[in-house]
């Protein structure tokens, strides 16, 4: 049974952590996707409710019937209500959007940390290699002079 280097052990560590900042990334781009759709979404709201004005306007220059304009009332009373409400689905969105960079730079702050330590484990390997193959090779020149004596 062979002891696993320590670079070895780590690296098992980083993959999990680049894992989760992968998914991190995927959630962060999703709710950025979320947050952009929303604001796209209250213009179009906002622009309907414009253009529903602007008929109501003209028409009731031509004059209304009580009906239709209780009808034009109505309509934009319950567009102006559709905007209120996305305006507060967008607010959350958005405070689950800076939750998420939060979540999405603890998780690349870690991969960051732990691939540090996978980086300074392999120097230490080498280090640790390269002083070995050094006392080898100083106790090969020691032993090559006392032949030679």
């Amino acid at each position: 049974m062979s002891i696993k280097k320590r670079s070895g052990r780590l690296k098992v560590v980083l993959d999990l952590a680049e894992k989760r900042k992968k998914e991190a990334e995927r959630f962060l781009a999703e709710q950025i996707q979320r947050v952009e759709n929303d604001k796209q979404q209250l213009v179009q709201l906002e622009l309907y409710l414009a253009e529903y004005q602007q008929g109501y306007r003209q028409d009731s220059a031509q004059g209304l019937s009580i009906d239709r304009m209780l009808n034009y009332q109505g309509f934009m009373n319950k567009i102006s209500v559709a905007i209120e409400q996305h305006k507060k689905s967008m607010l959350m969105n958005e405070k689950q959007l800076a939750q998420v960079k939060q979540y999405w730079a603890q998780m690349h702050g870690k991969y960051k940390a732990i691939d540090s330590l996978v980086v300074k484990a392999l120097d230490d390997e080498v280090k640790a290699v390269d002083k070995v193959l050094q006392k080898e090779l100083d106790e090969r020149s020691q032993l090559s002079r006392i032949t030679y004596l």
